[in-house]
């Protein structure tokens, strides 16, 4: 009997916990810091002012359960990374914000180290802070003062969504700043007030501009097209997307475009490696803001889906024809080979002039087409042949003719010299003349 009873406590005890378990909310226990999705730094400015308090939290999908190390940097030049020293310092934090107050001109950085309980590690390292007296808001001659003018031009006008103030931002530094070729500019005063900077003076001067927006954006360090670069990953309306405002700005005076904004961590990783960043940033998995998209370009997986794009266009006669690559392959370059294709098909699609703009992976085709309804069309010397002579017993003052052939070393001229040569007499030309491109020509006849 005692065992029974015994069994029936257990059993009443038993379900009791599984009844408050349930009850109470769930916790997610802190694991490995390696195993993190993602990890950064988010600081209340973007620019220090002398004697304001500034507050960085490290943001984690997990805080709780870490240990924190904040070691905050000083440097009294403005102009170069160098010379650092550290000025302030928290160790073994449980908790994962910072506060600090800048007493000095000059620079400053933050570096975070993040401590699991089985000893594992994680750095972090904030983007550089320039620091101002907080008069200098009012000037826009200065860094703070032109961030502050900026924004109140944005405001101005009154954008409707994130994605439209994202865009304008970009399009300001792109058109009111060069690429510093020397290389010589890192601040963002460099593009913000001197017109020219590096890739860390676009990214700086974005990440400031974006704040003054209110719109969280995070500076993103790593290698792009073999040197070291830093971009912005933002945030819009909830979801990240990458923004290189640097290659929207091309080295050597190139064409600004958009081939950079609102890019996917696919598609970004094949000229970005962000393995080594400053920071772990959060997955960038939509192209709901992807500019070359939401504009008309096309995009495609393969060169075999390029050639499908490309001919429905000229099919249709497009004037303007956007494309962009979305496959995965680093090493495919679109322009060349859509330059390659071109020069062996315009003449197919009655194309007479092209033009491309772009990058290695979007870009654009303005095509001009010729007005060659009233030419016969041809695709060989049989086929030209067996035309004229049905249209030569009219005896034309006239001939224009269009190749449409697949000889990619066709010369009309050359043709049409040598079959005038051979078969006039036979339809009782005496005299001709003719007026010639690579694929298509006029000839004046006389009988």
């Amino acid at each position: 009997m005692m065992k029974k009873v015994m069994k029936k406590s257990l059993i009443v005890y038993l379900s009791l916990l599984v009844a408050v378990a349930l009850l109470m909310p769930s916790i997610t226990l802190a694991g490995s810091i390696k195993e993190t999705p993602y990890a950064y730094i988010k600081p209340s400015t973007h620019y220090f002012l002398i004697g304001q308090e500034v507050i960085f939290d490290v943001v984690m999908p997990v805080t709780e359960g870490y240990t924190y190390e904040f070691n905050m940097y000083h440097s009294p030049d403005r102009t170069q990374n160098e010379n650092f020293k550290g000025v302030d310092q928290v160790k073994k934090s449980t908790v994962p914000t910072y506060s600090f107050t800048p007493k000095e001109l000059g620079q400053y950085f933050l570096e975070v180290w993040v401590y699991d309980k089985d000893y594992g590690s994680l750095k972090l390292q904030s983007e550089t802070f320039y620091s101002y007296q907080p008069e200098d808001e009012q000037d826009p001659n200065t860094l703070p003062g032109k961030v502050k003018a900026i924004g109140a031009e944005l405001a101005a006008l009154n954008l409707p969504t994130q994605y439209e103030k994202a865009l304008w931002l970009h399009d300001w530094l792109t058109h009111n700043a060069d690429y510093d070729e020397p290389m010589t500019i890192h601040t963002p005063e460099g593009v913000l007030l001197r017109g020219k900077g590096v890739c860390e003076s676009y990214a700086l001067a974005y990440q400031m501009l974006l704040a003054e927006a209110d719109m969280e954006g995070i500076y993103v360090t790593g290698y792009s097209r073999g040197e070291s670069h830093a971009w912005n990953l933002v945030n819009i309306d909830g979801e990240w997307t990458y923004v290189d405002v640097t290659w929207g700005d091309p080295k050597g005076g190139g064409a600004e475009c958009h081939d950079y904004f609102g890019l996917n961590d696919t598609l970004l990783s094949r000229d970005h490696d962000w393995s080594y960043s400053n920071c772990r940033p959060p997955k960038a998995e939509t192209l709901k803001y992807n500019y070359l998209l939401l504009n008309g370009a096309v995009p495609f997986q393969d060169e075999e889906e390029m050639v499908q794009v490309i001919s429905l266009a000229l099919e249709n006669k497009e004037p303007v024809i956007l494309y962009t690559y979305h496959g995965s392959d680093r090493y495919f370059d679109v322009s060349y080979t859509l330059q390659r294709w071109m020069k062996k098909n315009y003449s197919r699609f009655f194309v007479d002039s092209y033009q491309f703009g772009g990058s290695k992976f979007s870009g654009t085709l303005n095509v001009v087409y010729g007005d060659f309804d009233d030419y016969i069309k041809f695709v060989s010397e049989e086929d030209f042949t067996n035309q004229m002579q049905e249209i030569l017993t009219a005896k034309p003052a006239q001939l224009k003719a269009y190749y449409i052939g697949e000889d990619d070393y066709f010369d009309f001229g050359i043709f049409i010299n040598r079959w005038l040569r051979n078969n006039s007499a036979a339809f009782g030309v005496t005299s001709y003349s003719y007026t010639y491109y690579p694929v298509h020509g006029i000839v004046e006849i006389q009988y």
